[in-house]
């Protein structure tokens, strides 16, 4: 390994790891990531089961919004290190590295050359950062991986279709077709943590025998992947609880959508939008600064315009299929990116090379270790930036109910204030407590928050919790 290559990887490192790790060292998370960890924490503590997880007793008791499979693999964390605020945390920094990991390997396994053939291919493991380097650069990847959003287990198992159809496009015919059924596995996984999204790379096979050298294997893994994803299907559908649980979500969320009787987010090229501007447009940016340092464009190969070609394509099969739906948003795009940062890495790899091989002279490559430092510097300041923390006064209330707030219970709150998702959220997340607005004089204990009707708290509630915040607990006579 060339020591332009470790600087590189290093920069490269340090970049991920200040895009990620300060908003992961704190606890605001959207809304979203705050409820999926509930669900997953209650799995891990025997609320719910498998196919039927469990949010609160007000809200979602038996939660078919979407597949199970990402809350159980999440919940599986909870098991290990307990109940703390950290977990989701860690889970999702896992899960970038596993991205990051399985980025490269794809790179690595679409240059290499196939099993058996002795001519000379260009191979370019030292560039196996740029496509990961380019990854981090679209918003949408940070914000879905800090967010604890369901798309980033979902980019995991889709990365590892993909990866492996790479991997068996270059092998024989028998290995070939079981890298294919570990693809399919893989989607199988996909679909299970977020529907029908996680089909995408079925296309993969097909697409990639756009290369000439992988056609045959490609076929193969094909045979082998869309097989195993068959199977699945059948193996579900013969389970009545996986059955049930399956077609309660597509009655409720699929089909509702795909109708526009759900929420309508955007319009119907949001995607397109999303797209264009927050995954093409950076990553053309840094394009366009890498030929500037470089000072010119350098032609790419006739391999890299194919391997660009053909991921760019497989990205648009993560993309594309999202326009029949009403409801569209930029995270939904988050699956389909590593793809599309392979696709651009082709094509500015060899540029990126001369560039490489002019800053390892001189002071090139003490310029590039300046500027890895300085990176890594302001990701570690800025994890103690308090400007970094999402809702911090929410979570200020939080800590000073804490003491005294009662665990597992349901607590009453006005009607008014039951549109306040994210309170629904966060006093599951950190309590276990479920809000109940539509019979809040019932019960022992009261939240007060600050949309409040004339008659509402209960007279006979008084206050327990410290003063000074938005929140107050109460409790009730």
């Amino acid at each position: 390994m060339s020591s332009r290559t470790t600087e590189f990887r290093l920069l490269t490192l340090a970049g991920c790891a200040a895009a990620l790790v300060p908003r992961l060292a704190h606890r605001g998370m959207f809304l979203d990531g705050v409820t999926y960890a509930s669900i997953a924490r209650n799995l891990a503590e025997g609320r719910g089961r498998f196919w039927e997880p469990f949010y609160t007793a007000t809200i979602y008791p038996a939660f078919h919004e979407h597949p199970p499979l990402a809350f159980w693999l999440q919940s599986l964390w909870f098991r290990v290190l307990g109940d703390h605020w950290y977990v989701e945390r860690v889970y999702c920094l896992v899960a970038a590295m596993l991205m990051a990991a399985l980025l490269a390997l794809t790179w690595r396994a679409v240059y290499a050359p196939p099993v058996h053939d002795t001519r000379e291919h260009r191979e370019r493991d030292a560039d196996d950062w740029l496509p990961i380097a380019l990854w981090m650069l679209a918003p949408v990847v940070s914000w879905s991986i800090v967010g604890n959003l369901l798309e980033t287990t979902v980019c995991v198992f889709v990365t590892a279709a993909v990866a492996a159809i790479a991997i068996g496009s270059r092998a024989p015919a028998a290995a070939a077709i079981v890298t294919g059924c570990a693809s399919g596995l893989c989607i199988a996984g996909a679909v299970l943590s977020k529907g029908p999204v996680g089909f995408f790379p079925l296309a993969a096979p097909v697409i990639m025998a756009v290369l000439p050298d992988r056609r045959r294997s490609s076929l193969w893994s094909a045979a082998g992947q869309w097989t195993m994803v068959a199977l699945c299907a059948v193996v579900l559908y013969r389970a009545p609880s996986a059955r049930d649980s399956l077609s309660t979500y597509v009655d409720q969320q699929i089909i509702t959508a795909l109708a526009g009787q759900r929420e309508v987010s955007g319009s119907s090229i949001t995607i397109v939008i999303a797209l264009l501007q927050g995954v093409w447009l950076p990553m053309t940016l840094a394009i366009a600064l890498v030929v500037a340092a470089a000072r010119g464009w350098v032609r790419p190969t006739s391999r890299d315009r194919q391997v660009a070609i053909v991921f760019t394509l497989i990205g648009l099969a993560g993309t594309l299929p999202m326009l029949v739906s009403p409801k569209q948003t930029g995270h939904y795009l988050m699956p389909a990116v590593p793809f599309y940062a392979i696709g651009a890495a082709a094509l500015v790899a060899e540029t990126v090379d001369t560039l490489a091989r002019r800053l390892s002279k001189g002071r090139g490559v003490f310029a590039i270790r300046i500027l890895t430092a300085a990176v890594a510097l302001v990701g570690l300041v800025a994890i103690w930036l308090p400007a970094v923390e999402r809702d911090p006064m929410r979570l200020a209330d939080l800590d000073r109910l804490a003491a005294v707030a009662p665990r597992g219970e349901t607590v009453g709150i006005c009607p008014s204030a039951n549109g306040d998702w994210m309170l629904h959220a966060w006093m599951q997340r950190r309590f276990l407590v479920s809000l109940d607005a539509a019979e809040p004089h019932s019960h022992e204990w009261f939240l007060k928050s600050p949309d409040i009707a004339a008659d509402c708290p209960p007279s006979m509630c008084v206050p327990i919790s410290e003063p000074g915040g938005e929140l107050m607990l109460m409790r009730c006579r």
